[in-house]
């Protein structure tokens, strides 16, 4: 294995873990004690991050359903966490091949051990604003064969990336993968209710601020790739049937999701 793609061979216990906190807030259950009193604690000032972590996997998995449905058998994906919940190769047929990825050894250590008995997935370290790094490597060029129609995974990562992360790691997948791949996302459209919220003041705080963006701004920045269908609210994904029991959050109308054409 390549030394910048080597991670730790076990997860720590000890210490708390975004990955390990998301798949708690999924409804998972690999994660540790000190993930779930994290988790806890994040959850008193954001009391809406389960309903919406929940919805952008769903689109997740809705769209990768679609996509093996049109005879898509190749999925890279970026900003993964944990492979659990609904991710790809538990909803695309057996025989399907799945690259995850995420920028956090830790994670990728973890996530290495939950695919453990997948055959056909593999996860990879990579920072998704510079997706060159994966669809270069050695284990990438042997494991997805000659074949570069793909379906790229990139959710509930854009609003974390700045525009020229965005425009870049857009690029790079376009210039790598064959005509007909597709390319599908997840995030928020700009909202005075979202930008005002503890939602956004928190992950300011803790030095990893969110970039709202309206659609057409997102629209520019994910070209060349074709806008296919469009963005179209969460909603129209997953349908209503999908929601929590209780009360939806105002916040989850702020998401859009979109399968991009090549």
């Amino acid at each position: 294995m390549p030394e910048e793609n080597k991670a730790p061979s076990i997860a720590d216990a000890s210490t708390a873990n975004a990955g390990r906190i998301y798949d708690y807030v999924l409804g998972g259950h690999h994660n540790f004690e000190v993930d779930r009193i994290a988790a806890k604690e994040i959850l008193k000032l954001l009391p809406d991050y389960p309903e919406l972590a929940r919805y952008v996997r769903w689109f997740l998995g809705e769209a990768a359903r679609r996509l093996a449905a049109e005879g898509f058998t190749r999925f890279v994906d970026f900003a993964s966490g944990l492979p659990t919940v609904d991710h790809i190769h538990k909803v695309t047929p057996p025989g399907t091949k799945v690259i995850y990825s995420d920028i956090d050894p830790v994670t990728v250590a973890y996530g290495r051990d939950v695919i453990k008995d997948v055959p056909n997935a593999r996860y990879m370290v990579c920072n998704a604003g510079e997706p060159e790094a994966l669809l270069g490597s050695a284990l990438t060029a042997e494991f997805l064969g000659t074949s570069r129609k793909v379906a790229f995974g990139f959710n509930g990562i854009v609003f974390f990336l700045t525009d020229q992360q965005i425009s870049h790691a857009m690029n790079a997948m376009y210039d790598w993968a064959e005509d007909g791949s597709r390319l599908f996302l997840c995030d928020s459209d700009v909202s005075p209710a979202l930008r005002s919220s503890e939602i956004f003041s928190f992950w300011t705080k803790v030095g990893q601020p969110i970039y709202l963006r309206s659609t057409e701004e997102l629209q520019r920045l994910t070209a060349p790739w074709k806008p296919g269908q469009g963005f179209k609210p969460i909603d129209e994904w997953v349908g209503i049937k999908m929601r929590p029991e209780n009360k939806k959050s105002p916040f989850a109308d702020t998401l859009r999701g979109a399968i991009l054409e090549k």
